[in-house]
């Protein structure tokens, strides 16, 4: 009797028919450039995937280190003349076999004890401060992690953060996990932003992880679990929009849950509810500066080129609005670098599973990045922008890597980004100081 796909392995099927086996998705591939394995390649991973949902061959280790073994970059669904969604094939061929042959047990207590659990999450990240590493790093069974800051962005920024004058409207602000443990300033420095524009900023304490690490894993039952959550908890917000500054979490709650809830789902009709109210965060402030033709920018004399997060360019198709967000700063120069749109080698988990294959993607990339001639570097995630200063800072390189909430803020509020923040963003009884 012929086994009954599940609807994601259905949607995979469909695509995988569209795929022509042209090649063209070889060349920007980060994986097949660095190891020129065919398997590794979309087309090999494509031909593996026909013949395990065919049942020509059988689910195996192998195959699963094949999948864990792609970045989920899409830049391959960007690349393909047949329109093959490959967005829709290797989540889909990460959950069949993690389904069919299991999945590592730390992977597994991670995603489904920690990950939907904020307090364990939260006390993970309070303990691995202490790990041994550098500044921007923590060394776990010779792996590299991002390394916590001292305060977590809840301890730096109100749940609700009102503007100075009368509001133009309100605003749910999604951090994300990166932002909120790794990178709080940079949430502070997100929140003042749209304050700045006459903003009410409200940062919900009761969410929680977009469920993007476990929907990347294929773990969808714990995906939809915490989905669900953030669904119901930002539904229930009077707000004009729902933003985040980090491409990935923004992109779950417009790509990932749509995938989640498929049509005749009972969370179709909420989900619709929350897509419709989401909206990319650069997008949301290129239009309120926009609309007020009275904003300032403080002169930035900097060099910059930009790194195009792959969240942002390959599934949002938004890697132009931080660019349009530079044309408002006076004195800099914006230097294109060859390859913007090559991946930082970051990939989540990838980065952690494979610490070699993710370095050698890195530097490849910063060594384009150099090229460009510039001082400073933009990127649109705090995956990015982990993964690019933790390698600049190994190689001693001379580069300024920053997000573009970062060069904005400075731009706007006239501070240099990363300084210690403004006391009235601070909650009461919190301390501004960060490690």
């Amino acid at each position: 009797m012929e086994k009954e796909l599940s609807p994601h392995a259905k949607a995979a099927a469909i695509e995988l028919a569209k795929c022509t086996s042209c090649g063209m998705c070889k060349d920007v591939c980060p994986t097949f450039v660095l190891t020129r394995l065919e398997a590794e390649s979309a087309r090999g991973k494509v031909n593996l995937l026909k013949a395990l949902l065919e049942e020509s061959l059988d689910p195996a280790e192998a195959s699963v280190d094949i999948f864990n073994r792609c970045l989920l970059c899409y830049a391959c669904q960007d690349a393909c003349p047949a329109g093959v969604q490959t967005s829709k094939i290797w989540i889909s061929a990460r959950e069949i076999l993690g389904d069919e042959v299991g999945r590592p047990f730390s992977k597994s207590f991670f995603l489904q004890r920690i990950l939907p659990k904020p307090g364990r999450l939260h006390l993970a990240m309070a303990l691995s401060r202490g790990f041994p590493g550098d500044e921007f790093s923590v060394r776990l069974g010779g792996r590299n992690l991002p390394r916590p800051a001292g305060n977590r962005l809840d301890k730096l920024l109100p749940e609700m953060l009102e503007p100075a004058g009368r509001p133009r409207g309100t605003v749910a602000f999604f951090p994300g996990c990166m932002i909120s443990d790794v990178y709080p300033q940079l949430g502070v420095q997100a929140a003042e932003i749209l304050t700045h524009l006459g903003y009410r900023v409200i940062t919900p304490r009761a969410r929680v992880c977009c469920g993007a690490p476990a929907f990347n894993n294929g773990d969808m039952g714990t995906a939809r679990g915490l989905a669900e959550r953030n669904i119901e908890l930002f539904n229930a917000l009077e707000v004009d929009a729902v933003v985040s500054p980090d491409a990935t979490c923004g992109g779950a709650f417009v790509h990932e849950y749509d995938m989640l809830f498929p049509n005749g789902s009972q969370w179709r009709s909420a989900f619709l509810t929350l897509r419709e109210k989401t909206v990319n965060y650069a997008e949301f402030i290129e239009k309120a500066i926009s609309e007020q033709p009275m904003i300032s920018f403080r002169p930035l004399p900097y060099k910059l080129t930009v790194h195009d997060s792959c969240h942002l360019k390959y599934l949002q198709q938004k890697s132009h609005i931080p660019r349009q967000l530079l044309d408002y700063i006076p004195d800099l120069e914006v230097l294109e670098s060859p390859q913007s749109g090559l991946c930082c080698g970051f990939g989540g988990s990838y980065s952690i599973l494979f610490p070699n294959e993710s370095r050698a993607i890195t530097r490849r990339k910063l060594d384009y990045l150099k090229q460009s001639g510039s001082n400073v570097v933009m990127v649109g995630s705090p995956g990015c922008l982990w993964k690019l200063r933790a390698e600049a800072a190994q190689l001693r390189l001379n580069l300024r890597i920053v997000h573009y909430v970062e060069i904005l803020w400075e731009s706007l509020i006239g501070k240099e980004a990363g300084a210690v923040l403004d006391k009235k963003l601070v909650g009461v009884g919190a301390t501004p100081t960060m490690e």
